[in-house]
């Protein structure tokens, strides 16, 4: 099961360029309609994760630094990060593709080179000096569409083949977990009462062997947790907002879309025709009339999409996790 969804958020410049000089420049790429600005999916999520660590007490993920490369560390089991986010590396041995997959967030309008001058005179003129620093910025507002993508069943599930565990059927969940830690080398980075509370969201430890003959250890948390964790992402998704240049950019969507029966979100590009023709337009956008639109071509191909504006997203949100869970 995959829950797709499309955010359309409008904000100001969220993540910058290398820059040029003293100009601070604005990430665009060029496209058949012309410069749009977009923010990474990278920028993106690590203001989520941020954000979910400080408001819903999500855990720090362990890291560390094999072959030169720095990339998170663990397994779901100590990690909702790790759980949504996986490794950096394709095959490292903490083995783990990531289950939350956001595309980038592209601008509808077009970026006609506004920039911002600055000086930093004030603070100059406090010390005593009438001279300043100059820097010039490449600015930016705008409405952007973000398509994301969530593979639900694979959320609090993971298989690790990388490693051999040697786990028994008789061991109990603490000394299954104790041997997983070990195996991975991160045995002396835990202690005996972090294992006792990780025992508690562990629903089953299975130890197997594949048909590629490998040794395969498979960890499943329970429902509850699993269930905590999908809602958790997706609330903090819908109250999002990221620092940069000393101010808060949101990026919680003024209207979302999702999807159970969409392996992709291919309605992007419903969205996305419909918004451009409004901007055209130069006319409001009415969020009723897009979630109409979206209700009639799901309804065309025998599908549904859920449709949620900024004052019932968290309603929209619950109904969509009792019915995942529901299901499962």
């Amino acid at each position: 099961m995959k829950l797709t969804g499309v955010f359309v958020i409008e904000t100001g410049v969220v993540n910058r360029g290398d820059g040029i000089g003293n100009i601070a420049t604005v990430k665009k790429i060029t496209t058949p309609e012309g410069i749009k600005v977009f923010f990474s999916p990278v920028s993106y999520k690590r203001a989520l994760w941020t954000a979910l660590q400080k408001n819903k007490g999500w855990s720090i993920p362990m890291v560390t630094k094999e072959g030169g490369v720095v990339q998170r560390t663990g397994t779901i089991i100590d990690s909702e990060e790790f759980d949504f986010a996986g490794t950096m590396v394709a095959k490292p041995k903490y083995e783990r593709y990531g289950t939350f997959l956001v595309d980038n967030g592209i601008s509808i309008n077009n970026y006609f080179g506004d920039m911002e001058f600055m000086t930093n005179m004030a603070i100059s003129k406090l010390y005593g000096e009438d001279e300043a620093n100059i820097i010039n910025k490449e600015n930016f507002y705008g409405i952007y569409l973000m398509p994301f993508g969530i593979e639900i069943n694979r959320v609090g599930v993971q298989e690790i083949s990388t490693v051999d565990t040697k786990i028994k059927e008789d061991d109990s969940l603490e000394e299954k977990i104790k041997k997983i830690y070990k195996a991975l080398k991160l045995d002396k980075k835990i202690t005996d009462e972090q294992v006792q509370k990780w025992a508690e969201i562990v629903e089953s430890i299975d130890y197997f062997e594949n048909e590629k003959g490998q040794k395969v250890t498979k960890i499943v948390l329970k429902k509850e947790e699993r269930k905590r964790r999908l809602k958790e992402l997706l609330e903090g998704m819908g109250e999002l907002a990221k620092r940069i240049e000393g101010s808060e950019r949101n990026l919680s969507p003024f209207f979302a879309a999702f999807s159970l029966d969409y392996i992709a979100p291919k309605y992007y590009l419903l969205m996305k025709q419909f918004l451009k023709e409004k901007l055209s337009e130069g006319g409001y956008l009415n969020t009723e009339e897009l979630a109409q639109e979206l209700e009639n071509f799901a309804n065309s191909e025998g599908k549904t999409i859920k449709t949620a504006d900024f004052i019932n997203y968290n309603q929209v949100v619950n109904e969509i996790v009792e019915q995942i869970f529901k299901e499962n």
